[in-house]
């Protein structure tokens, strides 16, 4: 059983996702694939996997994942439907300062 099926906190990660359209793929393939990557993005968003998603204006998309561990995450970023035309991929492990300052 995943760790956050039995309530215990997963591990957060800011994901930045930078894709491009081949030049040998017309619009029409791409389009295909771009709708593709919306429908398991809001899959994941449905399941809770993704906390928050930003359009990052002219370069892509930064993302706060909440997965179980690195593991997960390097399998979601693996099945995704665009996966084969991202250009850069950054994911990194945050966690949440909000707590921690409303002690201060």
């Amino acid at each position: 059983m995943k760790a956050l099926e039995q309530g215990v906190a997963g591990v957060l990660f800011s994901v930045r996702l930078v894709s491009r359209q081949p030049a040998d793929l017309d619009t029409e393939a791409w389009q295909a694939v771009v709708a593709q990557q919306l429908k398991a993005t809001k899959a994941l968003r449905d399941e809770g996997k993704i906390k928050a998603i930003y359009r990052e204006t002219g370069a892509g998309v930064l993302a706060i994942f909440d997965v179980a561990d690195a593991a997960e995450m390097d399998q979601t970023l693996a099945g995704l439907p665009m996966g084969r035309y991202f250009t850069s991929v950054s994911a990194n492990a945050v966690w949440d300062m909000g707590p921690a300052l409303e002690n201060v």
